[in-house]
């Protein structure tokens, strides 16, 4: 019986296609001008349509980055979603639920951590302007993938094709990397806080990749990423209204 080619990751072996040194260039460079957008274009007050505009940026210029590098072969990025793609996503959420909050737990208690001032005011936002806001994380999720992800294969493509170190080493160090890139675009929001992000934001973001290396589908870590995240507001809004 045939069976289905296993999914690789792309581009780190000119699979569907090469990037080159300007390429890498192009695609990272999205990333660091989505993020740039993310954090510097005027929102307005939270909750209004602005705002939906500084997300919609952050996941659309690294496509745009990632298309000029890699033409057609930016869609590799995307595979066809499957069912084992979303059910290995949805397993994740409770257990990046579980390793953060159990981090985050004793890390602060030590006293050094820094509350994320999006609950207070999730709660205190009217209804349509809550609907707004949550709208624009949807987007805003997303492109936080790809600014871990394109970031992942850019470090696994150096590893292993212009370091010649083993694809599992190089897989390990793109993880980890790509963690600590991810925790650290979190300092603003944590009070400029190092070793918060990188502890509490970079090992929930190790456990959150696990579904990408598994399926090597942005849509298998973007599904445990949402599902987290959402879940995360909707108890705050139920204890906001128990309250």
């Amino acid at each position: 019986m045939a069976t289905r080619p296993r999914r690789d990751f792309p581009y780190y072996r000119g699979e569907p296609v090469a990037l080159s040194g300007l390429g890498w260039v192009l695609a990272l460079g999205g990333c660091v001008a989505g993020f740039l957008c993310l954090i510097l274009v005027p929102r307005g007050e939270a909750g209004q349509a602005l705002g939906l505009a500084g997300p919609l940026l952050f996941v659309s210029l690294p496509l745009v980055g990632l298309a000029l590098a890699a033409g057609r072969g930016w869609t590799a990025l995307f595979p066809r979603p499957t069912t084992r793609d979303l059910l290995l996503g949805l397993a994740f959420m409770p257990l990046t639920l579980l390793v953060s909050g159990v981090v985050a737990f004793f890390y602060s208690k030590a006293g050094l951590a820094h509350a994320s001032p999006v609950a207070d005011m999730l709660v205190q936002l009217p209804g349509a302007k809550r609907a707004i806001f949550l709208a624009g994380t949807a987007p805003q999720l997303l492109g936080e993938e790809l600014v871990t992800i394109l970031p992942l294969l850019g470090v696994l493509t150096l590893c292993h094709r212009r370091l010649g170190l083993p694809r599992g080493a190089s897989i390990a160090i793109a993880w980890l990397v790509s963690a600590m890139i991810f925790g650290a675009l979190h300092l603003s929001t944590y009070g400029w806080n190092l070793v918060q992000v990188l502890l509490v934001i970079g090992v929930a973001r190790l456990v959150l990749t696990i579904p990408y290396l598994l399926t090597r589908s942005v849509w298998a870590s973007f599904t445990a990423h949402i599902c987290l995240d959402w879940s995360i507001f909707a108890f705050v809004l139920l204890q906001g209204a128990r309250a």
